[in-house]
């Protein structure tokens, strides 16, 4: 028997992003090597703002605390909230495990960094050493951004070096995109300063600038130089494309699975870098023939387009959908033969078992159930129910018996209402599958939110309708909902040539229960009447408060009955006297009643029926007030 792998937990945001995918990408790689199993969380939160923090991200750290995870490596760029890092570096110190931290200090862990510092300070100069430009402009990250502010210090150590003096005009904040980036691009046109080169601090900046100045009749690079940073892919297809620098991450992932295998002091503070690697293109007029877009790069890309486009049509069709239904499970139905998966991903999708406990009856009692699961092209619906520890059902048997060595961890969730979280697995990781991870759970979410919205807002729907129809003192059938009753047993037309007896039934002294008693003993009465006459209506029949004191009762039978006044009166008292309390009161509960009965057909005329029966009962009114006299 193969030894088991071993479990490491990647934790960052954005993942999705192309440098941390690529990342992500070479750790499954080195790690399949090694006889590691990676586990790469995605946190959302990047951003500094508050939120629940015991419902929110919280629970992906929660859910990972519950795994035999050997060490975590956590990417700090993009996670922005300190509560987020104390909460990862605890579940480090509580497991007795090594904590890799990336790209942001430490104290007392292991620390990998790119040379962004150096490896900017190595593209400004080649922007002056090679090109002899020394009017160069940059357009930098977020103002305050740790990363940006370095690679600002690096632009202007450089100048330096070369006796350049630096001229704030020529420094523009594009806050790491695109939409800034041009604005700031259009700044320095505008400004009227002449410049040779703009050095932006990231590729997405750096194509964004481009594509302004050529909107503006400038030339790249025959007018201006422009650079990036970062060595992303898109910069690659560019035309021109960018001159960067671009992170060695095959060499950044062997060194962490190096590191995480040596460590033996878990308390012993140490410092890395990894290197990048100069990638010089049209953008700065020294294009290289191994940067030429080859077939291959080709290839991906439409391959991509191709993946994007089935995912698109298979989501909007779960969305179109999901919007009007009010079925959790009915979403897990539709999800299972809608969503379009490579036969080669593993897909599952855990909610809380309680969103489904309102539609299955005793699901919760485990904390979590299968929504969704698609493994070896085999897709499964509502499945299992798990407590928290198991993570997936199954979880061992996929870590040492499959084909996947990384699974992407990402919560469901629309604000601070967390529903559950997704897995994601590939058979090779591509950057496509950590983006269609991100973006099956974005869409998974809304939908969820949708389903249950949904249903709360049929419920809120159905409670309206039931107190539209049914009396708030007692419970029982107010007029309309009477009405509306007796209009189905009329109109169904299985119960033609069969009767229906209406008993129309009075209050005695309703008033006089309230002046000499108060109107609480006024609302005990009517209570404890309206369950006599419910218990009457019990069997066969349905009963209703038609007013203030007036209740009225349907009986539908096979053979006509005739219920005298005083027998029902009878049935009523019974049923109020078995009542301690209504026994003990100093005044009685009683009720003057008149029915009448027709034959169900097409021509009852029910409001005739009905007027029958009240004028029997305020005939039994007035010869019982006779009978006191």
């Amino acid at each position: 028997m193969d030894k088991e792998k071993k479990l490491i937990a990647f934790m960052g945001g954005m993942i999705d992003q192309e440098k941390n995918s690529n990342f992500i990408r070479e750790l499954e790689k080195e790690g399949r090597k090694q006889g590691f199993f990676i586990l790469a969380f995605s946190f959302s939160e990047t951003t500094v703002w508050d939120q629940d923090r015991d419902n929110c991200e919280l629970k992906l750290i929660e859910l990972c605390g519950h795994l035999d995870i050997k060490a975590i490596i956590v990417q700090l760029e993009f996670i922005k909230n300190d509560y987020l890092v104390v909460a990862i570096n605890e579940l480090g110190r509580r497991k007795g495990i090594p904590v890799i931290a990336m790209e942001k200090y430490l104290p007392k862990r292991i620390n990998v960094s790119m040379c962004y510092k150096e490896s900017f300070k190595a593209i400004v100069r080649h922007v002056i050493d090679v090109h002899s430009c020394r009017r160069i402009n940059m357009i930098a990250g977020p103002k305050g951004d740790h990363f940006s502010e370095e690679r600002i210090c690096a632009y202007k150590e450089v100048l330096a070096e070369n006796d350049i003096p630096f001229e704030e005009n020529r420094l523009l904040y594009g806050e790491f995109w695109d939409r800034p980036a041009r604005a700031a691009t259009k700044s320095f046109i505008q400004s009227g300063d002449e410049f040779d080169a703009i050095v932006c601090a990231n590729d997405n900046m750096a194509i964004a600038c481009v594509d302004e100045l050529i909107s503006h009749g400038i030339k790249v690079p025959e007018d201006v130089i422009v650079t990036g940073f970062d060595g992303i892919k898109s910069g690659l297809y560019n035309v021109p494309s960018i001159t960067t620098v671009a992170p060695d991450y095959a060499d950044e992932a062997e060194m962490v699975i190096r590191l995480i295998k040596e460590c033996t002091d878990l308390k012993e503070e140490s410092y890395h870098d990894v290197d990048f690697v100069l990638k010089l293109r049209e953008s700065c007029g020294c294009r290289r023939s191994g940067d030429i877009l080859a077939p291959k790069d080709i290839m991906v890309l439409s391959a991509g387009y191709y993946d994007v486009n089935w995912a698109v049509n298979s989501i909007n069709s779960l969305m179109s959908q999901a919007a009007v239904l009010e079925s959790v499970c009915e979403l897990s139905r539709i999800i299972t033969q809608t969503l379009w998966i490579w036969d080669r991903q593993f897909q599952f999708v855990g909610v809380f078992s309680d969103l489904l406990a309102p539609e299955i009856e005793g699901i919760d009692k485990h904390r979590y159930t299968t929504l969704f699961r698609c493994e070896d092209g085999e897709r499964t619906g509502i499945g299992s129910s798990y407590d928290e520890p198991e993570f997936i059902p199954g979880f061992n048997d996929i870590v040492n018996n499959s084909n996947y060595s990384l699974l992407l961890i990402r919560l469901l969730h629309t604000g601070n209402q967390v529903f559950g979280y997704l897995v994601c697995g590939s058979e090779a990781t591509k950057n496509r599958d950590v983006r269609r991870c991100e973006e099956f759970g974005m869409f998974l979410s809304s939908a969820i939110n949708a389903v249950v919205t949904n249903r709360k807002l049929a419920d809120i729907r159905n409670e309206i309708a039931q107190n539209s129809i049914i009396d708030y003192l007692t419970g029982i059938y107010n007029r309309r909902g009477f009405l509306a009753e007796v209009k189905k047993i009329i109109e169904n037309t299985d119960n033609y040539g069969k009767y229906l007896t209406i008993f129309s039934i009075d209050m005695d002294k309703l008033k006089y229960i309230n002046d000499m008693f108060g109107h609480a003993q006024g609302d005990f009465a009517i209570q404890n009447m309206a369950e006599a006459v419910k218990h009457l209506a019990s069997r066969n029949g349905i009963c209703a408060r038609y007013g203030g004191d007036e209740f009225a009762c349907a009986l539908l039978t096979d053979m006509e009955i005739y219920l005298s006044a005083d027998t029902v009166r009878s049935r009523i008292e019974n049923v109020l006297q078995q009542k301690e309390a209504v026994r003990k009161k100093e005044y009685e509960i009683t009720a003057s009643i008149g029915s009448a009965t027709g034959v169900i057909n097409e021509s009852l005329d029910f409001q005739s029926l009905f007027d029958r029966a009240d004028e029997a009962m305020y005939a039994d009114k007035k010869a019982r007030k006779a009978a006191r006299q």
